[in-house]
């Protein structure tokens, strides 16, 4: 005897497929891109900026020396005008692309699109101008060090 609970369909034939096939896993464009930008902007730029920053101390330290706490003239960054062009471009850079990945991140967070990347894009976007600032300065501070500027420890 049947159940009076039994379906009222029929078992399907042998070979039907039973279950939908698994879904594609999704692509996450937004997270990797705002990372990818985030990292550019906090390790790329301030290692081109750093690199220049020390060439232009090392190029213009003896001419910064040798003003001894007047007023800066701009002269003394005549000989080293390209690099200063150069960490000019690397933090108008850094910049753009940092803004560039704190908004896809921010959009890639609130999306669901890539979450945990979009979050450490925002982190580093946060980070990069305070790296940028600290290794420029010190790559600068260490360029007028080494720089032959013609006085006497003693």
């Amino acid at each position: 005897m049947s159940s009076p609970f039994a379906p009222p369909h029929v078992a399907p034939a042998a070979g039907q497929l039973l279950t939908p096939p698994p879904l594609p896993k999704k692509r996450r464009p937004l997270g990797a891109l705002a990372l990818i930008a985030g990292i550019v902007a906090t390790v790329l730029a301030p290692a081109v900026g750093g690199f220049a920053g020390y060439r232009v101390g090392h190029g213009a330290g003896p001419g910064l020396v040798a003003q001894q706490g007047q007023e800066l003239d701009l002269r003394v960054f005549s000989p080293v005008r390209d690099l200063v062009l150069v960490v000019e471009i690397a933090f108008w850079s850094g910049t753009v692309l940092g803004i560039a990945a704190l908004v896809v991140g921010i959009v890639a967070t609130v999306r669901g699109s890539g979450r945990a990347m979009g979050i450490v894009a925002i982190v580093l976007a946060a980070l990069g101008p305070i790296v940028f600032g600290v290794l420029v300065g010190a790559a600068v501070v260490t360029g007028i060090g080494t720089a032959d500027t013609g006085l006497s420890v003693i």
